[in-house]
């Protein structure tokens, strides 16, 4: 009998190794790497948890077995399952877009390793040691950041040095939380460990004021890389904090827990949406836009209500699509430009690239949360979670929108500007049009993103279902 888990760790890590050997043949890799994600999310949503199972003749397959390596537990729980199949599919989405937007990029083997770690991140107990494999996660994505031939990106290396910060609070509340288990009349312990949880997570989140390494990460790596770390690497930092207050539900049931995370979510918002209107190049609109996000995710949780488990999830299902699409537009606007992506810079640029111009627009208009983008139904859904008891923090929302709106209306401009002279539109004209499979795949992506837009029932269920696997706030 093979145990579920194990091929769960191992397959991402053999079929990267298998793509890393297969990079120059852009097609071969990509197809490889969506194959080897799709195939791991499907088995870990419809595989059982509690019988073994027989597929295609082979030997049976126990998702559900506890596994022990070298003294620790790893064990697949049903709220893990969600998460992993969330982390797999969008790694494939975001692979699916990387086949035209980045090829031959160390994304396909590079992220086949990273999913392996998260999941590890994920699956081992104590979670303690899930710290240590986000920090081996963050030294592997420094290489997937930086462009070919490229030295390593500050981005990356801010990732890194903020992950490795976050390290020492992680290990650390593992052994508070011992000692209030010993003499819980001692509450000192339970308010270090809450403070120490709060500012690594802070570090690992990007939260105002370490949100340094979120903007350069954006700003200077590769587009797809970047979003595969803003969204799938995300997430895992997401579900871990879940994961660390499911098992610790006293850090949650602290007097100061709601307000303190509410207040930083509304402050990471405001930051996020005030400098994302003030920003001239799209690199950096996407990192402060990213940040606004961040924000109202943290904004949910600070509800301090199961509710707003649900909304931290709907929100995290949304923003692949709006990231994504700004990922793909802006790697195709910087290679015809030169690398650069100011809007001073791509003036014009918009009648050479226009399937880039256009997935730029979507998902610039998905991350600001306008109506009829993916983006609208999480925001929608949190103000008006938020209007009863709160409507000073939607309007908050509302105006981070506003400012990610004002930004990408300015590099609209820009893009669509007409050449000023004869010479420069005849340049423009013999510029060679976008392939056409870079065409298909971006029409794609925004029909998706349109559709889960117009039709949010299609997620409902999926959220409530991830949401139903915590129980530290109350239904």
């Amino acid at each position: 009998m093979v145990a579920g888990i194990i091929l769960l760790l191992v397959l991402p890590l053999i079929m990267g190794g298998v793509v890393y050997f297969l990079l120059r043949w852009t097609t071969v890799a990509a197809l490889l790497s969506i194959a080897t994600t799709v195939l791991l999310g499907l088995a870990v949503t419809t595989l059982p948890l509690d019988r073994p199972v027989r597929l295609w003749g082979g030997p049976p397959i126990a998702l559900g077995e506890t596994v022990t390596i070298f003294g620790r537990e790893l064990v697949l729980e049903e709220a893990d399952r969600m998460a992993m199949a969330f982390m797999f599919f969008t790694a494939a989405g975001i692979f699916f877009l990387a086949w035209r937007a980045a090829p031959r990029s160390p994304l396909f083997p590079m992220g086949l390793g990273l999913l392996s770690l998260f999941t590890g991140a994920l699956l081992i107990r104590p979670l303690i040691y899930a710290a240590l494999l986000l920090e081996i996660a963050a030294a592997l994505a420094v290489f997937a950041l930086q462009e070919e031939g490229a030295p390593p990106t500050r981005g990356g290396l801010r990732y890194l040095t903020f992950t490795t910060l976050a390290l020492p609070g992680l290990l650390v509340i593992h052994w508070l939380l011992a000692r209030y288990a010993l003499t819980p009349d001692e509450t000192k312990w339970l308010g270090a460990a809450a403070t120490l949880l709060a500012f690594s997570f802070a570090l690992l989140l990007g939260a105002v004021p370490f949100h340094t390494w979120v903007t350069a990460l954006a700003r200077d790596s590769a587009p797809v890389a970047g979003v595969f770390v803003l969204t799938v690497g995300n997430a895992a930092v997401w579900f871990l904090l879940l994961d660390f207050l499911e098992t610790a539900p006293w850090l949650s049931g602290h007097s100061h827990f709601g307000p303190l995370v509410l207040s930083v979510g509304l402050v990471t918002v405001a930051v996020g949406g005030a400098l994302a209107s003030a920003q001239r190049r799209f690199g950096s609109l996407l990192g402060y836009a990213t940040l606004a996000d961040n924000g109202a995710a943290l904004v949910a949780l600070g509800t301090h209500t199961h509710l707003g488990i649900a909304l931290i999830f709907l929100l995290l299902l949304v923003r692949p699509f709006g990231l994504g699409l700004m990922a793909i537009g802006l790697s195709g606007l910087r290679a015809r430009s030169g690398g650069g992506d100011r809007f001073e810079n791509l003036r014009g640029q918009g009648w050479r690239s226009p399937w880039s111009t256009a997935a730029l627009l979507f998902g610039g208009l998905s991350v600001a949360g306008m109506p009829v983008s993916a983006g609208f139904i999480g925001r929608w859904a949190l103000c008006r979670s938020l209007l009863p008891s709160s409507p000073a923090a939607a309007l908050f929302l509302l105006l981070a929108g506003v400012g990610v709106l004002s930004s990408l209306w300015r590099g609209m401009a820009a893009l669509v500007a007409r050449p000023r002279s004869p010479e420069n539109r005849s340049v423009v004209a013999n510029i060679p049009p976008e392939s056409h499979l870079t065409a298909a795949v971006i029409a794609a992506a925004i029909v998706a993103g349109v559709v889960v837009g117009l039709f949010p029932q299609v997620l409902a269920p999926v959220t409530l279902r991830m949401a139903a696997g915590y129980t530290f706030f109350a239904p």
